[in-house]
Order: structure tokens, then sequence, then C-alpha cells
């Protein structure tokens, strides 16, 4: 009995080292370390009774910040998961949405719902009601001559206007539309691109029939600095997933420790997947990966392949750490 008891003794006084142990080989955070877990998904283990749906959501634990990035598809299903990861959205401090897309943007009924005033950044997207330069007339004044003032737009006094918001899809919400990549919070970043893939077409005059050009909607990736690098965030990357890497590094100027989200490469063949793959872990330095949602799943092996034990699995319910 006395073996038993020093046994037992000396377990309980090694446990906080084996813990720590355990840390180390990243299966068991430490509270306050920084970590992204995945809320949305349409791929993932389901240990903790969460739903897979297409769509994409993070929830982002950055030096005492709670960053709550896009909320998937479908409002209720976000609300399951959440509930199902035991994630209390009251504790977020921002929310970010990285595009217009509803298989981001849907969640967003449900996080407000619990949480109104939680500061939200969005893409300055007219489609979500950024405010826009509009021309509504190319009339001159001569060529309405005698139409009386309360029968022309705004009494003919003006042909455009400059702050036209064409919806508002967060109506009351603590909103900010983000044009340009700028510091949010320290060491929070969002960086702003154009989608070259996805957006309008438009071939109303003075647009040339039949060959419209397409405007790319904006889209917002979350950069957060380390002592190792950037640890970068993105959506869907409809505005290619190495262009918002080049972007990030020319605006902050640090190597890219992490890539996690969606990498938008489900379309392509296993050469092109290939070529990014060694783009990134190459010519563009990025030293982790963490694919999800629209990578697609020939690029999850292919990436695995490349990148080795740099990379980290990033379905529904994981948890991928990172350094402060």
């Amino acid at each position: 009995m006395r073996n038993i008891s020093r046994a037992v003794a000396l377990l309980l006084a090694c446990l906080p080292f084996l813990l720590m142990a355990q840390n180390l080989a990243g299966q068991l955070p430490t509270p306050g370390q920084n970590s992204i877990l995945n809320l949305y998904d349409a791929f993932g283990y389901q240990k903790r009774g969460t739903i897979l749906d297409w769509g994409f959501s993070a929830l982002v634990h950055y030096n005492g910040k709670t960053i709550l990035f896009d909320t998937g598809n479908n409002a209720d299903k976000f609300e399951h998961n959440v509930k199902a990861l035991g994630v209390d959205l009251n504790q977020v401090d921002i929310a970010v949405l990285s595009h217009r897309h509803y298989d981001h943007i849907s969640g967003f009924d449900y996080m407000l719902k619990v949480k109104p005033a939680v500061k939200a950044y969005l893409p300055a997207d007219p489609a979500l009601g950024a405010p826009m330069h509009y021309t509504f007339s190319h009339d001159t004044k001569e060529s309405l001559a005698g139409m009386p003032p309360e029968q022309l737009y705004f009494g003919g006094a003006v042909n455009s206007m400059d702050d036209y918001k064409p919806g508002d899809r967060f109506h009351g919400a603590n909103q900010e539309f983000v044009p340009a990549s700028r510091e949010i919070a320290p060491g929070i970043y969002l960086i702003v691109t154009r989608s070259v893939m996805l957006g309008d077409f438009n071939a109303y005059p003075p647009n040339e029939p039949g060959h419209p050009d397409l405007a790319g909607f904006p889209e917002l990736s979350l950069a957060l600095k380390t002592e190792k690098g950037v640890v970068l965030i993105t959506g869907c990357s409809h505005s290619k997933v190495e262009e918002i890497i080049r972007a990030t590094k020319q605006y902050l100027g640090s190597s890219i420790e992490l890539v996690e989200g969606g990498f938008h490469l489900f379309p392509y063949d296993a050469a092109y997947i290939s070529n990014i793959a060694h783009l990134m872990k190459d010519d563009l330095g990025v030293r982790r990966v963490a694919p999800a949602h629209c990578t697609g799943n020939l690029a999850f092996k292919i990436f695995r392949d490349i990148y080795g034990e740099n990379y980290n699995y990033a379905g529904l319910e994981s948890e991928v750490m990172f350094t402060h």
C-alpha cells in the first residue's frame, strides 16, 4: 500500500510536466495560448457533435483578443456548432467578414443576435452597403430644358452621388467598412485584395456591349504578427492565395509563419495545385499551412505531401496553435 501511495504521489508531482510535454507536441493547448478553432466546414472528425456544411468560420484567440472570422453558410447550423464546441460568442471582441458570399456571411445573423454591439469589420463592398460613387444621369441641363424640378432626380441639381449606399446587410450593427489594408488593433491587420476570379459584370454604356469588364469584389484576410512571423487567415482566396500572401508580405514586410483557411484550389488539376504549393513554400517562404474549406480534397493531399510535418490538419473542430 505504501508503494502504491508513493507511486500516486510521484504521478501527481510529474503531471504538470507531462501536460507541458503533451502541449509542446501540439496535443493539448494551454490557457491563453494563441489558436485558430474551425467552427464551420465540410470536413472534420465531428467528435463533439458538430454539423458538416459547405462554408467557413474560425474563432481566433490572439494575445488576449477573441476574433470571429466568417460565420458559415447557415445561421442555425452555425449556432449548433458554436454551442457544440462550447464557444461563448459574448467573448468575441472583433468580428471579420472576408467577403460577400453566403457560405461565409450567413451566421452573422446569429452572432449579432448574441452580441449586437460586437465590432464588425466588413469589405468595402457596395453589395454589403459600403458607400460608393454612383452616376445615375449623363444628361445635360440643356437636354432636359422645360422639365419641372419635381420630375427630375433630386430636383435636377446633381447627376451623381458620392455616398450612395445600395443596401444595409447588417442594419444597426457596429460595422466598419475597410477600403484599404490597415491595423485594427495591436498586431492585428486586415489585408485588402480584390477578386480577379469572381465579381460583377456591367455591359451598360459606356462599357462595350458583349465585352463587359469583370469588377472583382473586395476581400479581407486577417493577418496577425507573432514572434515567428505573420499568421494569415483567408476566407476563400478569390483574389488567389498567392496574391494575398504577396500583398501581406508587401504591406507588413514580414515572413509568413502560417496560412490557414480556404485556398480555393478545388477547380484545378494536380499540376496547377503542386505549382502553387511549391510557390508558397519555396518562393514565398510560407513555413506552415493549414488548408480548409474550399481548398479541395486533392489540394489537401498535395499540400500534405509537400509540406510534411509543417502541414496542419484544419477541419471542423480542429484547433491550430501558434505563438505570441
